[in-house]
């Protein structure tokens, strides 16, 4: 009996309806775009991570995000490779370089200058990859192969996500038409030969590819002896924690730095005299995640976003359940006098709060795929609906809706039918 009497009273006065189920989907909508910038976020921090082909990574202490890296003796990896464990022991250059946007290029106009201004010769900061082209590190066959054209120092491979401010000849992304390309990065002049595709995620907006002498020759205040990652490949990756351990003997690093990962200062503290530090993927994961989604402020600023939503979902609800409630007050006070009782007059709202709540996400569900879509194609950000995103925005629906009901509830308990009629 309760359940198509909370959806009578739902469909009762359809404007009402409209504008709770256009309340929860405002809601809804806005949860969901959070969530996947958040989500995007997440993943763009570890991308180029992600593509690497390793198992343990060597960086320097003095590591600060990815395009500031800092840099450690090569000759660390090689002593690495000398463990019977290690299958492949990998230099690996990335840093933060100039690119100067194509000369020949359509380059996008500048927003703030005039339309004609053309944007040509202008520079923009890149992330530059350095990699034997031979053994380049990646765990991509379509990176691989792309980089074995890097024979020379002035080849580079442009990343096709790159935005369109560096210039590519079709104005809005590089494809092949760039290929054979000259313009400078760094100090040095240099030649598209080919394209790979990966994102750079929130720390530039482009990046390219090159030989550890290309990148020397890009980021010239770095030496071909001096590298910036260390990509370690084991033999059995289930002895990581064993190699760790062996590697740390090794290289002198003090068996309790990994006991004061979680506090910076000491670890920082503790690095003093080392040069370099050693990490399994899900550290460097962590890292990375920990650093965008927390310690900056888009990260923050997401996750307030989401419980912005859930308040005005919320506020919104709640005015229209309450003002529901309080219209139909004479049909309520009619039951309490039939003998139900709060608990049941309870269970009919609550039921109502959640019936809205799945009406007014279904649609919003839709809507938000469709905006994903828009977003990821304008901006490039990798935004996925996952199982897991609509499943958590499907139960705070339902916690919006009955928090509101909770609260409309308040004025009906408190009345008596004696004092109604």
């Amino acid at each position: 009996m309760s359940t198509p009497l909370a959806w009578k009273n739902l469909t009762h006065n359809k404007v009402r309806t409209s504008i709770g189920v256009a309340g929860v989907g405002f809601a809804v909508i806005l949860i969901f775009m959070q969530l996947g910038f958040l989500g995007a976020i997440q993943k763009t921090a570890t991308q180029i991570y992600d593509a690497l082909d390793f198992d343990l990574l060597l960086r320097s202490p003095a590591y600060l995000h990815l395009t500031e890296p800092r840099d450690f003796a090569r000759a660390r990896v090689y002593q690495a490779a000398s463990l019977p464990e290690v299958s492949h022991a990998r230099p690996f250059y990335l840093g933060l370089s100039e690119w100067q946007i194509p000369i020949t290029s359509n380059a996008p106009l500048n927003q703030e200058a005039s339309d004609t201004e053309d944007l040509s010769g202008q520079w923009r900061g890149i992330i530059t990859m350095g990699t034997d082209p031979n053994d380049p590190g990646f765990t991509r066959d379509d990176i691989c192969k792309q980089a074995r054209q890097l024979s020379d120092p002035r080849f580079v491979l442009i990343d096709s996500e790159s935005k369109s401010e560096y210039g590519p000849a079709q104005g809005d992304e590089f494809s092949r038409a760039d290929i054979g390309t000259e313009t400078a990065l760094g100090p040095r002049r240099v030649r598209i030969v080919g394209l790979f595709k990966l994102g750079t995620g929130m720390a530039s907006n482009g990046a390219c590819l090159t030989n550890p002498e290309g990148y020397v020759r890009a980021c010239p205040w770095q030496t071909i002896n001096e590298v910036n990652f260390g990509l370690l490949k084991l033999h059995d990756p289930s002895q990581v924690e064993a190699v760790k351990a062996k590697l740390q003997h090794i290289f002198g690093i003090p068996a309790s730095v990994s006991d004061a990962k979680s506090q910076q200062h000491h670890r920082a503290a503790l690095l003093t005299n080392v040069d370099v530090e050693i990490l399994t993927r899900e550290e460097v994961n962590q890292h990375e995640e920990r650093r965008w989604v927390v310690d900056t402020p888009l990260g923050q600023i997401f996750q307030l976003g989401v419980w912005v939503a859930v308040f005005v979902g919320v506020a919104i609800v709640y005015q229209v359940l309450s003002s529901d409630i309080a219209n139909m007050m004479g049909e309520y006070a009619t039951l309490k006098a039939m003998g139900h009782s709060n608990k049941f007059l309870a269970r009919v709202v609550l039921q109502q709060s959640v019936l809205l709540a799945i009406v007014g996400y279904l649609p919003s569900l839709a809507i938000s795929w469709v905006l994903y879509r828009i977003v990821e194609a304008e901006s490039g950000m990798p935004m996925y609906m996952t199982k897991e995103i609509m499943a958590l925005v499907f139960v705070l629906a339902v916690v919006i809706c009955v928090l509101s009901g909770l609260g409309a509830l308040r004025k009906l308990f408190q009345a008596d039918p004696a004092d109604l009629f």
